[in-house]
């Protein structure tokens, strides 16, 4: 942990300086990396819809950019309960935080975010409000474009079915929680890419929302397998996130179910889904940079308060249509790369 924390800090700091220069976070580099000549001695709340595999890292890297910036990040989990997560954001405002970070538990109510924040300036990491107009000058968006999630997904499977002269896929989905934006684009845009590259994708049971969650993904699989679902049949199993795919294959081993002929694909990139993939139990990850999020999320919620412009000190683009959203792009793994991102 040690050691991936400093790589996170590490990261962290040369984000900019990587992101502008069109270089892989993780790809290696030979420059040392810079303490940010930014500094800044306000207050900051972070406050995230909980802490699971991937957030929990976003969560430690943000603090890892507070703290190359001279100053502390305070993050609560409001275990998934919006309601909570308003009041909290309320609780920041009223203790003259100068910016809020906040990962939504609920996408639908970006407005009572907005609204329990008064004059205090927004940030919104990693899941982006359903209804985009609340985003402005003072509220603003940063993270991963959902458009291109399921896409990769979606056009990786269809890469490896064609090099087997497949044009047909029987598959299980393994969904997040139900009626997120990053939900919904995920499942639709791995169907959609299967179907614009001719193959068709048929569903051997019916999706199983698993609140992006391990556990929950294992125990479904263990009950698809119950109700007689018969794998020698299923080609793929597709997962919103990386720790959904783990739990579905730690469940096919538990039940003797060999996995060799099943192609595994998850997004996020995280340090087991990278693991699955180099010893083959995953065909392929969307990595989605917790470091480049975090980073770019920290230094947008400084700027807001500092009265920055918004993109100093960050490169990463903003959105072609709405110049209050900045995009961490994110990128492909297969076995070909992976070894990039350990």
């Amino acid at each position: 942990m040690k050691k991936w924390m400093s790589m996170l800090l590490a990261g962290a700091m040369l984000t900019g300086m990587l992101a502008g220069c069109g270089t892989s976070l993780n790809e290696p580099d030979d420059s040392e990396p810079q303490a940010s000549d930014t500094s800044f001695d306000g207050s900051i709340s972070f406050i995230i819809s909980h802490k699971d595999e991937y957030l929990g890292t976003l969560d430690q890297a943000a603090k890892a950019v507070a703290e190359s910036q001279g100053f502390t990040l305070t993050s609560t989990d409001c275990a998934d309960d919006m309601d909570r997560q308003i009041d909290y954001v309320r609780a920041a405002a009223e203790n003259d935080a100068d910016a809020v970070i906040i990962v939504l538990a609920d996408d639908t109510r970006a407005a009572e975010v907005v609204e329990a924040a008064g004059d205090t300036p927004v940030v919104f990491l990693n899941r982006i409000p359903q209804d985009t107009s609340v985003l402005d000058e003072t509220h603003v968006y940063v993270g991963s474009n959902e458009d291109d999630s399921g896409t990769y997904q979606g056009e990786m499977l269809a890469k490896a079915l064609e090099a087997e002269g497949k044009d047909s896929v029987n598959y299980l989905m393994f969904e997040g929680t139900a009626g997120l934006v990053h939900t919904t684009k995920r499942s639709e845009g791995v169907l959609k890419a299967l179907d614009a590259a001719n193959i068709t994708a048929t569903a051997a049971a019916e999706p199983v929302d698993c609140g992006y969650d391990r556990a929950k993904a294992m125990d479904q699989m263990t009950v698809m397998l119950a109700n007689g679902v018969d794998m020698s049949q299923v080609d793929c199993i597709i997962a919103n996130n990386d720790a959904m795919a783990l739990g579905a294959i730690e469940s096919l081993r538990q039940n003797d179910v060999d996995i060799s002929g099943i192609k595994i694909v998850g997004v996020d990139g995280t340090n087991a889904g990278l693991q699955a993939i180099s010893d083959g139990s995953m065909l392929a990850t969307v990595y989605q940079s917790a470091v480049g999020q975090a980073s770019a999320g920290v230094q947008a919620a400084v700027n807001l308060a500092t009265g920055a412009d918004l993109t100093e000190g960050i490169s990463y683009d903003t959105d072609a249509d709405n110049e209050n959203i900045i995009w961490v792009p994110f990128e492909k793994i297969t076995a070909d790369n992976v070894a990039d991102y350990f």
